[in-house]
């Protein structure tokens, strides 16, 4: 059995319009290098999905979000395609304003604030299981649970999905 990867992935938006990392300046980082993806990253040792969430959001845009200003997603289990297994937690987290304190550029990549109808149809190349969530979390469909199986060139193979 792989080891698993436990991370958060958080989808913060005002209104319609929502912001993503695109991940370029890690280009020897091994998983989605290149690619858009929402704010977030790797539990810490100790840390719950819902204290990742609030921590990787402070870290990548320092962005200060509290409990009541998060809804759960989904989570997601991703097995095959990638060295290690995943087990993600999404967030949905409104914000009052589309300003970020640490500017639009992180450690990770550039920031982009995209309209919800164009992410699925932009130029920029993005995780694999946006093309597969991020219908749902814009339109509210959520929490839901999935099981996502991989290809190994990191594009989703099968996506199981159920909700409450």
């Amino acid at each position: 059995m792989k080891k698993v990867i436990y991370s958060v992935t958080n989808f913060l938006h005002h209104g319609d319009d929502y912001l993503f990392v695109h991940r370029t300046k890690k280009t020897d980082y091994k998983v989605d290098s290149g690619r858009l993806n929402g704010i977030g990253g790797k539990l810490e040792s100790g840390e719950n999905f819902l204290e990742a969430a609030i921590r990787e959001t402070k870290e990548e845009t320092g962005l200060e979000v509290y409990e009541q200003d998060i809804k759960l997603a989904g989570v997601v289990r991703m097995t095959g395609g990638y060295e290690d297994d995943w087990m993600m937690c999404f967030f949905k987290i409104e914000l009052p304003s589309k300003e970020i304190p640490l500017g639009m550029e992180n450690p990770e990549g550039q920031l982009v604030w995209l309209p919800k109808d164009q992410v699925l149809t932009s130029d920029y190349e993005l995780v694999d299981d946006l093309h597969h969530c991020f219908p749902d979390i814009t339109s509210g469909k959520i929490p839901f649970f999935a099981h996502a199986t991989m290809n190994d060139d990191e594009t989703v193979k099968d996506w199981n999905v159920s909700y409450l």
